[in-house]
Parts: structure tokens; sequence; C-alpha cells
């Protein structure tokens, strides 16, 4: 399969309930429709101090075990789009400084739908105003124009993924502290989640968090993947101790652990984990 592989600037932080993609603010940042659902609203503001026009369409991408995306190539299908049964209303927003606009998905699922977690990926590409349109046209180099995608997921079936956490390694020194957590998963549906990890010191009862890791998602498509979590910057983690590392469902799988495990920590690598 040939895979287009993109990349993006991604500077994201949490404003009320709102994720902010540069001067787009949109909220939520995934929609999962469950059977019964047939309509999801997804809000966007305009963060800027300028007019921003923004085309609405659909891309399917598959999710890289490191993290991120790939593209599908224009000629290649995937038998899990979700892309053909979801209507977008409005296809296109224009928005003032501060405007909000409400923009509708409306499903509509084939008879006989098979049982399988479906995905798209609604992407909102941003479009040139009338003065870089006039700057492209006198040869002016345009600043780059970037486009957000969220995921919408539709899950026919309940089948909840197995999850193990298979493997810690713990990257400790004066440039970086963090944890790398390989994950594997089976089944035909994701997991969504978060990644809590906790340090004990030997000798004692309490625990305190040491890194966390929101909306984490492992799709179908992905076996094994491998989390890397920064360690709080006010940490700093002793060798004579042991790590904790829990992965928590959200939302839909709220109340769902799907692994935990617990390892020593011993010359910088963490051990077998129990």
């Amino acid at each position: 399969m040939t895979i287009i592989k993109t990349f993006f600037i991604l500077v994201s932080f949490i404003l009320t309930s709102f994720h902010s993609y540069a001067n787009l603010l949109i909220s939520p940042t995934r929609i999962n429709f469950d059977e019964r659902q047939r309509v999801a609203k997804v809000i966007v503001v305009n963060n800027s101090n300028e007019a921003k026009t923004y085309r609405l369409e659909w891309q399917d991408k598959v999710a890289l075990a490191g993290g991120g995306y790939a593209n599908l190539a224009a000629d290649q299908e995937s038998s899990s789009s979700l892309k053909n049964m979801v209507r977008i209303s409005p296809s296109q927003v224009r928005l003032a400084p501060g405007e909000r606009q409400i923009v509708k998905l409306a499903i509509r699922k084939p008879k006989g739908l098979i049982e399988q977690e479906y995905r798209s990926h609604l992407a909102f590409k941003a479009l040139p105003n009338e003065t870089q349109i006039q700057q492209q046209r006198l040869g002016i180099n345009l600043k780059l124009l970037l486009s957000y995608t969220i995921p919408v997921i539709l899950r026919k079936g309940a089948e909840k993924p197995n999850v193990n956490i298979s493997n810690l390694q713990l990257i400790h020194s004066p440039e970086k502290k963090a944890l790398e957590i390989e994950i594997k998963r089976e089944g035909g549906f994701s997991s969504f989640g978060k990644l809590e990890v906790f340090f004990k010191q030997k000798g004692t009862d309490t625990e305190k968090k040491i890194a966390m890791l929101n909306d984490f998602s492992i799709y179908p498509e992905l076996k094994t993947t491998t989390a890397t979590i920064p360690i709080f910057a006010d940490q700093n983690i002793p060798k004579n101790g042991q790590i904790r590392v829990i992965y928590t469902g959200l939302k839909e799988y709220r109340d769902t652990i799907f692994s935990e495990k617990v390892a020593p920590i011993n010359n910088a690598i963490i051990g077998n984990l129990k």
C-alpha cells in the first residue's frame, strides 16, 4: 500500500473545552458516534485578528507506530473509511476575528454494515485570503497555509480491545527526562484514554505522579505502538524505587482499565514487568 506521509506543525493547549490549532479553536477534537447517534456537532472559533476561511473535507489516514498519521494515497481505498456515511454541513466556513461556527456531521449507516470500527478524519483546510491571493498573483511567496484534522469514528459492535503494556524504557539525562512505553493491542477496535505514570521510592508507601498523557488512542491498524511521555519538569527519579504505569479509558471507555504494570528502576532501564 502506497502511503504519502504528511507532516504538520501542531501547537495545542486546553482552553476550557477547546483545543487550539494555531489560529483555530476546535471542540471536540475527536468524534465517536455510538450506534444510536445520528448527528454530532463541532464548534470552531477563529482565534486570530483577521478573517479566516476553511474548507472542510474528508481524509483517510493510517496511524503510525511512533505517533502521528500518514495519508492514504488518492488511489487507495480503505475498507474502514467512514467518509461516505457522513455529510458535513456547512462544507466551508468563513470566520471573522473571534467568530464561532457550529459544523454538523450527520451519519447515515447503510444496511448490512459489517461489525468493525470505521474512521475518517475531518480536515479544516485553510484557504488564502484576498491579500494572499493578490500576493500569489504577483509572485510573492505565501505563508504556509495549515490544515487541521480530527478523527471521526463509528464503532459497529461493542468489542473491547485487549491492551497490554509490554515494555518500559526510562530516559533520564540532563537533556531529556521521559518514559518510552511500548503497548500491544489485539482486536478490531481502538482504545482511547490516558496514560499515567507514578513513582514510589523504596521503603515508602507513597506514590507521586511523574508523567501523564491524555487522549491517547491505539487504532485497529496498529498491533504495537510506542508512547513517549515527558516526565514533569520538577521531578527527579532516583534509582531505588519502582514505577507504575496505568492506561485507563476516557469518554466511551470511562471506568475501563486497559492495562496496568509495575516495574523496578535499574540502571535507567526499567526491568521486567510484573
